[in-house]
């Protein structure tokens, strides 16, 4: 019922198209965080989750992310901010993104979006991203491109960047990896299980 009732004010609260990809992205989330895993695969997803705040940390006082959409086609012109923030929301919350999210804590909750008219990703909005950057995927802010790497290599942050990036991708390497491992079992158990008890049925 409470489900029901906040994707009723999704929708009179969001344009269409963010509403829809909103509750998508809401129920993706619950499922991943009512999927039982081990302690082993939590941890990872926390690690993911400290290695990004690394990341963000080492970036805080950049320029380069403030501008660099102005005066290009929309969407990603339609604001001022990051080109990066105009990409599709699907894309950037993946399923491997989602699920570290998931289980570094993350509720549908802490999924709050502009009510602006969309322009990329669901959660961009003229004054920035509205999600807390706890919140965000690991790629937000993996996105090192050109223009930043010169202001990096101006300010002698470069080679620490890179360092925390390169932390923060075999993070998530062996994050996937890990659930990669569990989805796999949870598919060949029931093909297991099924195959056992079909040979004690001939053997009886």
């Amino acid at each position: 019922m409470l489900i029901a009732v906040e994707r009723l004010l999704i929708r009179l609260r969001q344009p269409s198209a963010r509403a829809d990809e909103l509750i998508a992205l809401r129920r993706r989330l619950r499922d991943e965080r009512a999927a039982t895993i081990d302690a082993d695969e939590r941890a990872l997803a926390r690690e993911v989750h400290d290695r990004k705040l690394a990341v963000v940390a080492e970036l805080r006082a950049v320029t380069s992310c403030g501008s660099c959409a102005a005066g290009q086609p929309w969407p990603v012109g339609h604001h001022a901010g990051g080109a990066c923030c105009a990409g599709d929301t699907a894309s950037l919350f993946d399923d491997r993104e989602l699920a570290a999210l998931a289980h570094a804590g993350t509720g549908p909750g802490d999924l709050v979006a502009p009510r602006e008219a969309p322009a990329g990703c669901a959660f961009r909005a003229a004054t920035g991203c509205t999600l807390a950057v706890r919140h965000r995927p690991a790629r937000c802010v993996h996105y090192v491109c050109t223009t930043l790497r010169r202001e990096l290599h101006r300010r002698g942050q470069l080679d620490a960047v890179e360092a925390r990036l390169a932390a923060l991708d075999g993070a998530m390497q062996r994050f996937a990896a890990a659930r990669a491992a569990r989805l796999d079992r949870e598919t060949v158990a029931p093909l297991v299980e099924a195959l056992t008890a079909a040979s004690a049925a001939r053997r009886r």
